[in-house]
């Protein structure tokens, strides 16, 4: 009788402890990740509207990089994706890439790196936002 009442007691002190700084790991983590992983989704959906333009091979490099700063500010996207907008003409289309790397901390000294790499090339728009070409590789050939 005595066995199957010390196996009902419940949840120790240490085990509660552990499970509420468990949690509130996974709050850390969710606060700080989440801003930039909702700017990434806003920068693929600015790189997708770009691709609906009927335009697009008309406009201007500025043009192509003052459109999209113009639609992250509207989106509240900050920082670096901003930034680091590229556009690259060929002969069959164009590219636009915004590849970028955040650095968030999380706890004292613990950094937290995020890469993104989003690309648009106008002679496949379909294909948006996934990175089909690597830049390093394009720049060595020329």
């Amino acid at each position: 009788m005595t066995s199957s009442l010390r196996g009902q007691r419940g949840m120790s002190y240490w085990s509660l402890i552990f499970y509420i700084c468990g949690f509130a790991l996974i709050i850390l983590f969710a606060s700080k990740l989440a801003p930039a992983y909702v700017d990434a989704m806003a920068v693929e959906s600015g790189l997708k509207d770009l691709a609906e333009k009927d335009n697009l091979r008309d406009m201007s490099r500025s043009e192509i990089i003052r459109d999209l700063q113009k639609y992250f500010m509207l989106n509240n996207v900050r920082g670096q994706p901003t930034k680091s907008v590229q556009v690259i003409r060929g002969a069959d289309g164009m590219l636009v890439s915004i590849n970028y790397e955040l650095r968030e901390p999380l706890i004292q000294n613990i950094d937290v790196v995020m890469k993104f790499n989003k690309q648009l090339n106008t002679a496949k728009p379909e294909l948006c936002c996934e990175p089909l070409v690597d830049l390093e590789q394009f720049r060595k050939r020329d």
